[in-house]
């Protein structure tokens, strides 16, 4: 996994950002979502985000 990687373009959020989140307990997007901003602009990303919270979990 790139940790640089953009998920949310639009706060400029990377997959290693998320990761960190998720490393701090957050485990459902909205949880990520407040943590990160991840998906708060236009949302496009949900669905990315959703799918590395579920990969980072298992």
């Amino acid at each position: 996994m790139n940790p640089d990687k953009i998920i949310c373009p639009c706060y400029k959020i990377t997959k290693g950002m998320i990761a960190d989140a998720v490393e701090q307990g957050a485990s459902t997007y909205k949880e990520v979502k407040n943590l990160t901003k991840a998906g708060k602009a236009c949302g496009h990303c949900k669905k990315k985000v959703k799918k590395l919270i579920k990969k980072l979990q298992s």
